[in-house]
């Protein structure tokens, strides 16, 4: 066998140029799949690392009803021990408290119902980046008394900042709720129906308007690393209290991961596409070494050598020049995609408007999980190995005379 490696390795080097193109053929398409795939998976993650960011987060710890019936009386109690045991998870950045509910916001000519949102605002912007989005006026601060309105509400309302807007709501327990609170920002929400609804007030002037000392609706928690999240899920549905569950942004928000899951699957059938193109492009490299090498074989069986061993050296030259082009398709692939994950593509013009109007930022990016290069490049393997059968049935049916005629 070590004889059968060593003809198969110097064969491969007797033709540098044919063999150059066989391995290059490979590795572009080893290159070609990874890039592809890298691009796909960092669009989707891009994408949930917006949609998170709009509103639910990557997990909430809620009471157990109030996902289906969103009332003040579905709340728990968020004690500082229970966020610093989940804050101590691994993976685990961010956790923040809110307290959501609804009034009635007003001036004195104009009324609509608007979603109340009490926040932690230092932590709400590790999470939203709502200063960023505030045209104008400024963010909210902790032990604010003012509040932050959107811009489409603002609109309807026609408040500005340093006017005052009007809310009456019902409080915890049936409690009447009521409070004039000066406007202290104006905010773009990346949202079109969020933009014309939301009132942003610091967490203890929201419970103190709503009469819910120390309660939470919901504990919001952010992760590093979204491939984490069953594991997150698990581990802190052990430190919560009793009444409680945890849900992810899957289970809050479903028709996301459908849109996903959907893209996903067209993106496997052009990949299934490209596949098949690298498989003929490798195919026809291959059949063109067995044509070109079709005397010498004819020559190499008329002096003695074996159609066994004569199929194990051509057998282990294709699978030598798999491997190389594997290989180096797996590192250009990874520098290739490593340049595009730190200077991901601009888009501009209508395409990147586009983009903006749906909260997201106008770039492609990519993504650099290890899968998608190992796996594209094991794939691209399998497709060389099968293809590696044509030339051992070549060789099967040889025939001298016509072989060195060839």
């Amino acid at each position: 066998m070590t004889t059968n490696i060593k003809l198969a390795w110097r064969n491969l080097w007797r033709n540098k140029r044919r063999t150059l193109i066989a391995i290059s053929s490979i590795t572009f398409s080893v290159l070609l799949a990874s890039w592809m795939r890298s691009m796909q998976e960092g669009s989707y993650d891009s994408m949930i690392d917006n949609v998170v960011k709009f509103y639910s987060g990557y997990l909430q710890v809620q009471d157990t009803a109030y996902w289906d019936e969103r009332t003040l009386e579905n709340n728990f109690e968020s004690s500082a021990e229970v966020q610093k045991h989940i804050s101590g998870i691994r993976h685990v950045s961010l956790v923040s408290n809110r307290l959501e509910s609804f009034a009635l916001a007003a001036n004195h000519l104009k009324s609509k119902p608007a979603m109340v949102m009490g926040i932690e605002p230092e932590a709400e912007e590790r999470i939203t980046k709502l200063s960023q989005k505030i045209k104008a006026g400024s963010f909210l601060q902790k032990g604010d008394k003012r509040v932050v309105m959107t811009k489409g509400l603002a609109e309807y309302l026609k408040l500005g900042v340093g006017d005052t807007l009007v809310m009456i709501s019902q409080g915890y327990r049936g409690i009447s709720a009521s409070g004039l609170f000066p406007v202290k920002g104006i905010v773009s929400h990346p949202n079109p129906e969020f933009d014309k609804r939301m009132v942003y007030m610091d967490i203890s002037a929201a419970r103190e308007f709503y009469s819910a000392e120390n309660l939470s609706t919901s504990l919001v928690i952010m992760t590093d690393d979204h491939d984490h999240l069953r594991q997150l899920k698990r581990e802190t549905g052990k430190m919560i209290p009793a009444g409680t569950t945890v849900m992810t942004w899957q289970e809050m928000q479903p028709e996301i991961l459908q849109m996903i899951e959907s893209d996903r699957g067209g993106g496997y059938i052009m990949l299934g596409v490209l596949y098949m193109i690298i498989a003929f492009g490798m195919f026809s490299v291959v059949i063109m070494m067995v044509k070109e090498r079709r005397r010498e074989f004819g020559i190499v069986y008329a002096i003695g050598m074996q159609k066994e061993k004569l199929g194990v050296v051509v057998f282990l030259e294709t699978l030598f020049i798999g491997l190389i082009g594997c290989a180096s398709g797996l590192f250009i692939s990874i520098l290739f995609c490593l340049y595009f994950y730190h200077n991901p593509i601009k888009f501009t013009g209508e395409m990147a408007k586009a983009f903006e109007m749906y909260g997201m930022e106008p770039y492609m990016y990519f993504s650099m999980k290890a899968s998608i290069f190992y796996s594209q490049m094991i794939l691209v393997f399998f497709i060389s190995v099968f293809i590696a059968i044509f030339p051992l049935r070549n060789i099967g049916k040889l025939k001298i005379t016509k072989a060195m005629k060839g």
